[in-house]
């Protein structure tokens, strides 16, 4: 496992200048785009970044196995195909957690420039953001969970394509959830809004944070599966 993991760690530090990259235009761009409502509004950037980070590192580190043919030669090493799963779960995870958190520190580092600047402020707390962008990172990993079966099964072009299906019905079936016809929906915007206590937020995330744990385990399951059978 920790061979594996090393491996993948290997192959993440030469995608984190490009990703690392992008990330970084996303949010000034986001940032500046966002910067006239505020504070509340400025921390647009760090939830872009932290939502989008999971789906990046999935994409580009399937994208490296298919284009150099590391997928078939790191078959060949001695792994086994649970431990090659759970290095890239685990790979997956740990960069989106550092990307979420860089992320929070940038929006840290220049809320005192927006504020000199005369931007006005609406009270959001430092706390507030990094809750923010880890139920945005959260929720892009569930959505990376049910995708990653699909790249170890099909391959990386063709996962491709069945990924942007399912993200489209994911999205549509998350704005549906977040209706204002729907009660439960209605429910939780109520206890978020009117009680942004600290202690309330941390348990929302917190309970995000157990349905990815539980998406992950079912999810490496299945792919290691899939896998096991693939013929390379």
């Amino acid at each position: 496992m920790k061979r594996a993991f090393m491996s993948e760690l290997a192959i993440v530090r030469t995608l984190t200048p490009s990703i690392a990259g992008v990330g970084l235009f996303i949010f000034v761009v986001l940032t500046l785009a966002n910067a006239s409502d505020g504070d509340s509004g400025m921390s647009a950037g760090a939830c872009a970044v932290s939502a989008m980070s999971p789906i990046m590192v999935m994409s580009s580190l399937a994208g490296f196995d298919n284009q150099n043919g590391w997928e078939r030669y790191r078959a060949t090493l001695p792994l086994t195909r649970k431990d090659i799963i759970c290095a890239r779960y685990l790979c997956i995870v740990v960069f989106s957690a550092i990307m979420a958190c860089a992320a929070v520190l940038l929006n840290i580092i220049a809320l005192p420039f927006f504020n000199s600047a005369g931007v006005a402020s609406t009270g959001q707390t430092i706390f507030e953001i990094a809750i923010a962008s880890a139920a945005s990172m959260l929720i892009s990993l569930m959505m990376v969970f049910l995708a990653q079966p699909l790249f170890f099964r099909f391959g990386h072009m063709e996962a491709l394509r069945l990924s942007v299906g399912l993200f489209a019905l994911l999205g549509c079936l998350t704005m549906a959830a977040l209706s204002s016809s729907n009660p439960i929906s209605n429910w939780l915007m109520s206890i978020a809004g009117a009680n942004p206590d600290p202690a309330v937020l941390g348990c929302l995330c917190a309970g995000i944070a157990v349905l990815v744990l539980a998406l992950c385990a079912i999810s490496c399951t299945v792919s290691t599966k899939v896998y096991r059978v693939r013929d390379l």
